[in-house]
């Protein structure tokens, strides 16, 4: 497993401080009375039981607004990964939900241009639009976006609930010279998810979400006889589940996912020249099994993805896609205490992919192979202390490494989420 980052220091010291945290924490959280809150959950739990699309969890709220209601009055998000810079990580984001009343929650969510999750309108810039223009220039003369806001609300009525997400993000920079003409780059970019959960009967729920993604780019250069280069992008996402009850123990989950992407390019003075077409879709049914605290969740799923470009005056059509069968997801979650989670998972891929390159102006040359991702073992931990929850991916060495850890220089954790549920 790919080693994402450490919570912990590389001495004893450090982690002898931290467990003797843990050890008074969990202590002074069984002291207080009431019921457990169930609320908890996030990336690093999604990742370390296997990318599992077949579990809820407030991740969910990423891709579909609906399950704020679910998670309302709930603080979330992600201390992330070590990029490189102890004082930054990566994938790190801030989320807030808060129940008003009468079914109505509303809520806020802070992302970055190194947010995790593709399906979610808090992602930036997914076709790297700004990317595109500034290397037909030196530098960056458009700001590449960053410190996305995406505004939530959800309402709940009866066994349904549905939610509405707007996001939006913007960068500029201009010069202007004392004398002559100066120049100007922005960008930005608008986001909306509509989400709808609901209990049809007893036995089955569901879960369907809309996303729809328009970011732009333009640049105006300041010299004479220089074009204005403007762009922009239009990503669809639909997302659904099912959730059939076969027994007390056991539920079939189907999954189904779609995305298209399209876009163009405008130079002043110059016809449109359109970017690549992207299309995917992918299909999943997994089986959960659920026993009082251990979950085991998993199964097969199919995708498949494209990308097309347009032919031209000189270019046939090119197009490239990939194949997937199977993908294998598979995850499972118990409790060691009631304050101490562990987590397991396995993810693997076997692939064809075939793509086209110009042989001519009218024909193509053409590739076609089998590929396999490696499989992929993956370990987790969550600690839930009352409200509180902090899930975290753990190295592989760890346990590799055996007693040496203490003291040694393994890096205990990969990737951090917390959350608080009040």
């Amino acid at each position: 497993m790919k080693e994402l980052t450490t919570l912990l220091g590389q001495n004893f010291v450090q982690r002898v401080l931290f467990f003797s945290f843990v050890f008074i924490f969990s202590f002074l959280s069984f002291a207080q009375e009431g019921e457990k809150d169930n609320r908890y959950g996030g990336y690093a739990r999604l990742y370390s039981m296997g990318d599992n699309p077949y579990i809820i969890d407030p991740d969910n709220i990423k891709f579909n607004t609906a399950y704020s209601s679910i998670y309302s009055n709930f603080l979330w998000g992600d201390i992330g990964s070590n990029n490189g810079n102890p004082e930054d990580g990566n994938g790190q984001f801030a989320g807030a939900n808060f129940g008003i009343g009468n079914g109505i929650t509303l809520g806020m969510l802070l992302s970055r241009n190194d947010f995790m999750t593709s399906y979610s309108i808090a992602t930036l810039d997914p076709g790297d639009l700004v990317g595109l223009i500034n290397d037909n220039f030196e530098g960056d003369v458009i700001v590449p976006l960053n410190n996305n806001m995406e505004l939530m609300s959800s309402y709940k009525f009866g066994n349904y609930a549905v939610g509405l997400g707007l996001s939006y993000a913007s960068s500029s920079r201009e010069f202007t010279p004392a004398t002559g003409d100066g120049d100007e780059g922005t960008a930005s970019q608008f986001g909306v998810n509509l989400g709808l959960i609901g209990k049809v009967t007893s036995n089955f729920n569901f879960d369907f979400a809309f996303s729809l993604l328009m970011p732009s780019a333009s640049y105006t250069p300041g010299a004479d006889g220089e074009s204005t280069i403007e762009g922009s992008n239009t990503f669809i996402l639909v997302n659904t589940r099912g959730y059939l009850k076969l027994s007390d123990k056991f539920s079939l989950v189907p999954a189904v996912n779609f995305y298209t992407g399209s876009g163009k390019v405008d130079v002043e003075g110059a016809p449109s020249v359109d970017l690549p077409t992207t299309m995917g879709v992918g299909v999943g049914v997994g089986l959960q099994y659920k026993v009082g605290s251990l979950l085991i969740a998993g199964g097969p799923a199919f995708f498949y993805d494209s990308e097309t470009e347009s032919s031209t005056a000189t270019s046939p059509e090119l197009e490239s896609s990939s194949l997937t069968f199977p993908a294998w997801n598979l995850g499972a979650e118990w409790g060691f205490t009631e304050w101490l989670y562990g987590r397991l998972g396995y993810v693997a891929r076997t692939f064809s992919s075939t793509s086209q390159s110009q042989a001519g102006q009218t024909e193509v040359n053409e590739f076609s192979s089998t590929g396999f991702d490696e499989g992929d073992v993956r370990l987790g931990v969550g600690f839930r202390f009352g409200g509180f929850s902090l899930d975290a991916t753990v190295n592989d060495d760890v346990l590799r490494q055996g007693f040496n850890v203490i003291g040694g220089n393994v890096s205990s954790f990969a990737y951090l989420s917390a959350s608080y549920a009040f």
